[in-house]
């Protein structure tokens, strides 16, 4: 879960990474490389990780 809402949650995998801002009834793909993890910050960012060494700040 985004630590700015109550609704809002990142889902990382080999697959993408995907958004809901509705407490998980939708989805949406923001990204389609494969992350292993991700961590939010107070600031809005989120920071993900993933094979072969990716990462990448995602912002919403």
């Amino acid at each position: 879960w985004l630590p700015h809402s109550r609704s809002a949650a990142l889902a990382v995998g080999p697959t993408g990474t995907d958004l809901t801002t509705d407490g998980g009834r939708t989805w949406r793909t923001v990204d389609t490389g494969s992350f292993d993890t991700v961590d939010c910050t107070a600031d809005l960012g989120c920071w993900a990780a993933g094979e072969k060494g990716r990462v990448a700040r995602l912002e919403f």
